[in-house]
């Protein structure tokens, strides 16, 4: 975060404000004044009261930290997700090869995960086995762990990739997500994208009876999180998900009467996909309840 101090310097001297107006009451002029040179870092819950006395949301800083233009690497995200929705492969092929290009040239880690990113869109169109190197899985997971806030960025890059983890690494940056994306969520585009991310965690973690525990954990937390009310499909697959945990942890006729209610919604919705998605699901959930 430290290289966030020469933006909050600019932004601070064009509003006119002292280093004495902008630390009082939260940090020291000598710590402020470290961390404006980038040679000190600060805590998130300092960086976030220096923007609430700034007037500043997070978005509008980085779009100043960015020279006013939008953040390549979320402009990214959606040059993918048109190529993947236009069944483009060689448009997806052609991103990875720029976000290799980039990588070997910068070195900047974004760019080796975004590769990542690609290399799941193109084997889902490919309709094949989704599978990455344990170097890079690992590379991913530190990228993502290290990073001391989350914005849309890191919470769309972890959604997308988080089935190429295992377990215990999707546990620790589900949590992480949770965590340092509280200053964000907020924004509408931030809370949407964590919706996702705690959605797609539970239904990671369903299929491991040993973590029936955490998946009752963001259940919980998913359920306290305001889903907008347009968003059906969310609070379909929300409802979807509760029927299935009631099935995992014995409850089989309550949990099939929920699942079966959330599969009519999904189909009153038109989206024939997700019926036969859920279907499957449910039928591989009751397998695995079977005694055996």
């Amino acid at each position: 975060m430290n290289e966030y101090g020469k933006t909050i310097r600019k932004i601070r001297e064009e509003k006119g404000y002292t280093m004495q107006q902008l630390s009082d009451g939260i940090l020291s002029i000598s710590f402020l004044s470290k961390f404006e040179r980038g040679n000190s870092n600060i805590s998130i819950s300092y960086f976030f009261q220096i923007l609430e006395r700034l007037s500043l949301s997070y978005d509008e800083f980085l779009f100043v930290h960015n020279d006013f233009k939008l953040d390549n690497f979320e402009t990214f995200f959606d040059k993918a997700e048109q190529a993947y929705v236009n069944h483009n492969l060689s448009k997806l092929q052609t991103l990875k090869e720029v976000q290799i290009d980039k990588w070997r040239t910068t070195k900047i880690a974004a760019y080796r995960c975004n590769t990542l990113v690609l290399d799941v869109l193109i084997c889902i169109l490919r309709d094949e086995f989704i599978d990455a190197e344990k170097e890079a899985i690992e590379f991913l997971f530190d990228y993502l762990f290290q990073v001391e806030v989350w914005g849309y960025y890191e919470l769309r890059l972890y959604n997308t990739t988080m089935f190429l983890m295992p377990p215990e690494m999707v546990l620790t940056l589900s949590e992480t997500a949770v965590e340092k994306s509280v200053y964000l969520r907020k924004l509408a585009k931030v809370n949407q994208i964590i919706i996702y991310v705690l959605l797609n965690t539970l239904t990671y973690l369903i299929r491991h009876n040993k973590y029936l525990k955490e998946y009752e954990f963001f259940l919980d937390y998913l359920g306290n999180i305001p889903i907008p009310e347009k968003d059906l499909l969310s609070r379909n697959h929300l409802l979807y998900l509760q029927g299935i945990y009631e099935v995992k942890i014995g409850n089989k006729e309550k949990g099939i009467e929920v699942v079966n209610k959330a599969i009519s919604m999904f189909r009153e919705l038109g989206s024939t996909g997700l019926v036969t998605e859920r279907e499957n699901f449910l039928l591989i959930i009751l397998n695995d309840t079977k005694p055996k």
